[in-house]
């Protein structure tokens, strides 16, 4: 049932983190409840005791029966249930765990001032580290994004960046200021010494960086100013994500349309809002992101000096 659920989800297109992630938690409830065909509400029930058990996150219970849900929608469509019961009872018992503002579950959101003191900080891992942190903090991109980036999708006449999509033959534009152009020139000069590859992101020994590098470069270096807790609830924690958590709140807090910064950060609009997606021009964008993206060197440093 596990395998053919699982097809399913690729004959959907859903993306691979999706499938493990579904795969790992209907696993975990078909454990318990090898026939999920005869579950009651008791037994729903019992399991979200099993899982409070664990003391997870509200955000990690809702991801469980997000997937349990999915599994259900399956069996629905293939007429071997009825209907699916998880919606009625996520209504009843998970829908009071609202992601507050400033809550345990509210992703953190750091100063710009921080940003700086990040950046700093990353200086004593070296110039890679740094390039990380800031090609994050100034663009916004995703982890996958970064980590699939070659150096052919860096165009410094241009100052932009060919940002690599979830296809083969789709990409979105970001663009370079002045201080994410110094640091990735820097970066360049160092990388040259490792390899003559193409991936942007290599390791001290020349080949592709693992994704998980990037994760580790920035919660090692938020965790040795204190802006990283591991142990610690998802507001005291500090990973790739906030980064784009970041760069969007500071852009929005600095005037720039709402549509603009969508078009930055590569969000799927409303299929309503496809018009107004449609007369959104690069250029427009580019000259209003910089004005709006929040500077990360140290006033006291010069662009040169860096380099």
């Amino acid at each position: 049932m596990i395998t053919d659920f699982l097809n399913d989800c690729k004959a959907r297109g859903l993306t691979k983190h999706t499938i493990e992630t579904y795969k790992s938690n209907v696993k975990t409830f078909m454990e318990q409840y090898p026939d999920p065909v005869t579950i009651t509400q008791d037994e729903l029930r019992d399991f979200l005791g099993t899982l409070r058990a664990r003391e997870l996150h509200d955000s990690t219970l809702k991801g469980y029966f997000a997937s349990i849900s999915a599994l259900y929608d399956f069996l629905q469509y293939e007429k071997i249930v009825e209907y699916n019961p998880v919606p009625s009872f996520r209504k009843r018992y998970l829908s009071r765990m609202k992601i507050q503002y400033g809550g345990e579950d509210e992703r953190q959101l750091i100063t710009i001032p921080e940003m700086r003191t990040l950046l700093s900080a990353g200086e004593l891992s070296g110039i890679r580290t740094v390039a990380i942190i800031m090609m994050f903090a100034k663009t916004g991109m995703r982890k996958g994004e970064n980590w699939l980036l070659k150096m052919q999708d860096l165009d410094f006449d241009e100052n932009i960046i060919r940002v690599p999509g979830k296809s083969k033959r789709t990409y979105r534009t970001a663009f370079m200021d002045d201080e994410l152009r110094v640091v990735l020139k820097k970066y360049m000069a160092w990388r040259k010494q490792f390899t003559k590859n193409d991936w942007l992101w290599v390791s001290d020994y020349g080949g592709h960086i693992h994704p998980d590098r990037f994760g580790e470069a920035v919660r090692t270096t938020a965790e040795s100013i204190g802006l990283h807790n591991h142990d610690g609830l998802l507001s005291e924690r500090f990973t790739t994500h906030c980064c784009r958590h970041f760069l969007t709140t500071y852009l929005f807090r600095a005037g720039l349309d709402p549509q603009h910064i969508k078009y930055l950060r590569g969000d799927t609009l409303r299929k309503e809002a496809w018009q107004i997606y449609n007369h959104i021009e690069p250029e427009d964008v580019r000259a209003e992101y910089l004005r709006c993206v929040p500077k990360l060197l140290r006033f006291e440093q010069k662009l040169e000096v860096f380099l």
